[in-house]
Formats: C-alpha cells, sequence, structure tokens
C-alpha cells in the first residue's frame, strides 16, 4: 500500500508531466512600412459609393452614419462614422426624412471635393460621388513650410480622410515638426489624422512629429490604450515603451489582473518580461491566493520558465508546509521526487 508521501510524490509526478503554461500570444505581424505600403502605385477611383443609416450610437442628435468607400482592381475601402448632417452640403432633414426622393450634396475638404447623388429616405439613403481635387493645395501646402509634392492618389487619401489645414494647424499648435507632403499623406493612409491627434493630445501625449504618431497608430497605441494606462499610474511613457508594451500583448486587463494580485507600478521592461514568460494575471492571482505575495519579477519568471503551475504548487504543499519558490524549482526539476 502506498504511504501519504508517496502518493504526494506520484500525484507530483504526474502534474510534473503536464507541458508548461503557453507563452504570451506573439504580437501581430507588423504592417508594411509605411514606405513600401505608400510607393504602392493606386489609381484615384472614378467614383465611389456612399450610405446613409441612422447613427449607431446614443448621444448622436443630429448627426447620421455616413460610410464612404470604393472598390478597384488594386485596392477597396470603406469608411464611416457618425457625422453632423450638416457635413452633407445639401441634404436637409426634411429630405432625410421623407418616404424617399433624389439628392445631390457635396462634401468639401481642403485636398478635394466629393460631389454626391443619390437618394435619400426614412433615415436611410444611398448613391454615388466623384472626387474633385482642389488644385491649389499643393502650393497652399507649400505656403505652410510643407515640403516635397503630392501624387493624385496621396491627396485623394488627404481628402477622404480630411487631413488638411486643421490638421496643420493643430500639429504646430502641439509643437510638432512641420510635417513633409508625404508625411501627411501618410498620416491620412494609415487613419492617424486630425481626430487621433486630437485624441492622443488630449491622452497627454505629443510625439513630437507625425511620423512617431503613425507609428503609434499602425502598432495599436490609441488614446483609449493611452488613458486606460494613465488609470494604472503608466503615463508619460516613451513612445518606443508604448511600443513594446502593445507589441508584447500587454493589455491593461493584465495589468488590472497583476494589480489586484498585489503587483502594481511595474516596469514597463518587466509587464513585458513576465508576459513574453506566460506569467498570467490568473497564474500570479492563484500564487497571490496561496500566500506567495511579494515574489520578484525574476521568481515569478523562473517559476513559470520551469513549467511550475497552481496545481504542481497545491499538490507539492500537502503536507502542510509551503515550500518556497526556489524548492518548488527544484521538486520540479528532479521530477517531483523530494
Amino acid at each position: 500500500m502506498l504511504n501519504a508521501a508517496t502518493l504526494v510524490a506520484a500525484t507530483v509526478l504526474a502534474l510534473a508531466g503536464a507541458p508548461p503554461a503557453p507563452p504570451a500570444p506573439p504580437a501581430p505581424p507588423a504592417l508594411p512600412s509605411m514606405t513600401a505600403w505608400d510607393a504602392i502605385s493606386q489609381d484615384v477611383p472614378a467614383s465611389l459609393d456612399w450610405l446613409i443609416r441612422p447613427a449607431d450610437a446614443k448621444d448622436t442628435t443630429g448627426q447620421i452614419a455616413f460610410e464612404l468607400g470604393y472598390h478597384s482592381e488594386h485596392h477597396s475601402s470603406m469608411m464611416g462614422e457618425n457625422v453632423p448632417l450638416s457635413m452633407l452640403s445639401g441634404v436637409t432633414e426634411g429630405q432625410l426624412a421623407s418616404a424617399g426622393q433624389p439628392v445631390t450634396f457635396a462634401i468639401r475638404h481642403d485636398a478635394g471635393d466629393f460631389n454626391c447623388k443619390g437618394v435619400v429616405g426614412e433615415g436611410r439613403g444611398v448613391g454615388t460621388c466623384i472626387y474633385v481635387a482642389n488644385p491649389a493645395f499643393p502650393a497652399a501646402l507649400a505656403k505652410r513650410g510643407v515640403s516635397g509634392g503630392l501624387e493624385p492618389y496621396q491627396q485623394f487619401q488627404m481628402a477622404m480622410n480630411d487631413v488638411g489645414f486643421a490638421y496643420l494647424d493643430e500639429l504646430k499648435r502641439e509643437a510638432y515638426a512641420t510635417p513633409s507632403a508625404n508625411d501627411l499623406a501618410r498620416a491620412a493612409i494609415h487613419g492617424a489624422g486630425l481626430k487621433s491627434l486630437l485624441a492622443m493630445n488630449a491622452a497627454g501625449y505629443r510625439f513630437g512629429d507625425v511620423a512617431t504618431l503613425v507609428k503609434m497608430r499602425d502598432h495599436g497605441v490609441t488614446a483609449r490604450y493611452v488613458t486606460a494606462l494613465k488609470d494604472y499610474g503608466y503615463s508619460g511613457l516613451a513612445a518606443n515603451d508604448l511600443q513594446r508594451l502593445r507589441d508584447h500583448g500587454v493589455s491593461t486587463t493584465y495589468i488590472g489582473e497583476l494589480k489586484q494580485a498585489g503587483y502594481s507600478g511595474l516596469k514597463p521592461d518587466d509587464l513585458v518580461r513576465l508576459r513574453d514568460h506566460g506569467v498570467s494575471g490568473g497564474f500570479v492571482g492563484e500564487l497571490h491566493a496561496m500566500g506567495y505575495d511579494g515574489l520578484s519579477v525574476d521568481q515569478l519568471q523562473r517559476l513559470r520558465d520551469h513549467g511550475i503551475s497552481a496545481g504542481f504548487i497545491r499538490v507539492a504543499n500537502q503536507g502542510g508546509e509551503r515550500l518556497s519558490p526556489d524548492d518548488l524549482i527544484q521538486l520540479r526539476d528532479r521530477g517531483g521526487r523530494r
């Protein structure tokens, strides 16, 4: 008959055979570099499609959900957001609320206009638009100190994303370096327009140049993310730290789980290291519940690297003692034999 010690050892051995917890999920594949992406030759679409429907958010009085997009041989895009009806110069509330009638309207941006036609009624609408570039736009940019010329497709994207003079004015107000025309086009293509710029500023981040703002956007460092980081005491981080946290899957949920288990104020490098080595918030929480508080980042990493699970620790401590992290690692490395 097996004695209690042998039973414990046997159980430990069984648990020891379990593979270590999987590491943190890999970072999403990087987007093509901005140079490669923007060098793709594109033709300005001959026409675009537009769509109106009721705004889907709660506090959107006087707004509509508007989508504008196009399809071509090499590319397609459909952009949508809640906008005031007044942005569609030529469409009235009465027309939109009618049983159905044809409309023509224009969307006017610094880089160019979209002249549109279609049908609206019962709060919805559909139709097509023709893009007309503003021929004076490149020269106007040059007068503001913007260097370099614009390809037609780049100017079209700036019109699509409303990257124009207001964007330049905000960059200047926030003490950003004067961008080149190519920088502005990249900001438009990569979705780092005025709303993104204003939101980052409101969250306390001014990156100093448009290239960095675009890079943050590409790596998923949004205003919402940096605001949530601030709630956990992380503010004023360098752009490289923000990018590394995001690339390595350090979410604010993860940071919150660590904090709940007694780990707050960890350095960004430590957060990345724990995440990379599969030290999950759940694992740290289980350690906390078993009385393993105040372990160093090195100890947490070593426990996970050696395949120590919460179940292993429970079985190893069945005799009433609480083994130290080093003892747990030695026991695990010996296959559970004391």
